[in-house]
């Protein structure tokens, strides 16, 4: 019997179109970037951050780079919307190291950009700069603006809805940052569940337009409703948490090189019954359900989704230089018998002083014999 490791298949790809979100990792969480006519949803409970808002700004700069209809759904859709990125050319951060070690594969715990020539392969971008003036004014971007009044998540989405049907040719990305958030009024959790859920009907009747929404702190912790995040995955066909440290010390002391953990909660799958997630991802390893180990960090250039591993025992900043007292104990077998060998036992983290002082305590109380005869029968020597 032999066993051979499944690893992603190259030879076969999903059969629904996809869009890129700008992030190589969350396009192969996805199995390849976000299909056509889905909705992908980000929760992230800390108030101290705005990851959600950051893969927003991901997601529309990789539409304005590729040259793609971006709907932005808020106000300022230029001055902010567009994210803080700019594609960087390959090779211009090249790190030179020691010679010896210039032919070895480095550890990957993420998965590198796609080197496709298609127009829509994910860009590299960089945190540091901003797309040009002249390519925002350039950038097909239209703008739904968004109301405190009664009934804006309606009105929002009759606006995106006459959009659709007015598009003609190339796919449409629609942008909702910080759904739920005070600029749209007094919103209740039945709300946000109806608009979803209506949106994800909207994109399946114009199947040509796919959807990205982040919800605020306040709408993406486990107290706004009971089964709140499953009730997410439930009208919308993607939910994605992550989990800052922010407000875990521990976990930050014992992460020190993320940010943050991912966790899954449903991944889209418009034409199957198993998400493409399942056959083509190589975080989650290809079928056997990798979401308990994936995390992030936001470094001063980029956000990246990788799997997460404990560090070494101890962790990194420990220096061990001795190793602990012991204490040895001799028990020379019977006379009668014919083994002649010693038992030496080994109490490890115990000061000899003590541990003698110990053994002579509990010889005054009487049971060490029946200790000792315990012993010499568990090492077969009577």
């Amino acid at each position: 019997m032999s066993f051979k490791r499944k690893t992603t298949s190259t030879a076969s790809t999903p059969s629904t179109p996809l869009l890129s979100t700008g992030l190589p990792s969350l396009d192969d969480i996805l199995g390849g970037g976000l299909p056509l006519s889905c909705s992908l949803v980000f929760t992230a409970p800390d108030v101290h951050s705005a990851y959600g808002e950051l893969v927003q700004r991901y997601f529309v700069a990789q539409g304005v780079a590729a040259g793609q209809r971006v709907c932005f759904v808020g106000n300022d859709a230029r001055a902010g919307g567009g994210g803080d990125a700019e594609a960087r050319r390959d090779g211009e951060e090249k790190i030179t190291i020691a010679w010896r070690y210039e032919q070895m594969k480095p550890f990957q715990t993420t998965v590198a950009a796609s080197k496709a020539a298609t127009a829509d392969a994910c860009r590299t971008f960089d945190l540091t700069t901003r797309i040009p003036p002249n390519v925002v004014a350039e950038a097909r971007i239209v703008e739904v603006a968004v109301d405190a009044a009664p009934g804006s998540t309606t009105r929002v989405l009759e606006r995106l809805g006459e959009m659709l049907a007015d598009a003609q040719g190339g796919p449409i990305r629609i942008c909702i940052p910080a759904l739920g958030s005070p600029g749209w009024g007094d919103l209740n959790a039945q709300d946000i569940l109806r608009f979803l859920h209506g949106l994800r009907a909207l994109l399946r009747r114009h199947p040509h337009g796919c959807a990205s929404v982040s919800l605020p702190p306040e709408w993406s912790g486990d107290s706004v409703a009971a089964g709140w995040h499953e009730k997410l995955g439930w009208v919308a066909d993607g939910a994605i948490t992550m989990a800052a440290f922010t407000g875990n010390p521990a976990l930050a002391a014992t992460f020190p090189g993320h940010h943050g953990l991912l966790r899954i909660h449903t991944l889209p799958a418009p034409t199957t019954l198993v998400p493409a997630s399942d056959r083509f991802s190589t975080l989650r390893g290809t079928g056997t359900g990798g979401e308990n180990n994936l995390g992030f960090k936001c470094t001063r250039k980029r956000l990246v989704f990788e799997t997460v591993h404990l560090d070494v025992e101890g962790g990194v900043g420990e220096r061990r230089t001795s190793a602990p007292p012991t204490t040895t104990v001799a028990v020379q077998a019977p006379a009668s018998r014919s083994v002649g060998a010693a038992v030496e036992v080994e109490i490890e983290g115990v000061p000899p002083g003590r541990a003698r002082a110990s053994e002579e305590k509990e010889h005054e109380a009487g049971w060490i014999p029946e200790r000792c005869v315990r012993l010499l029968i568990e090492c077969n020597l009577i």
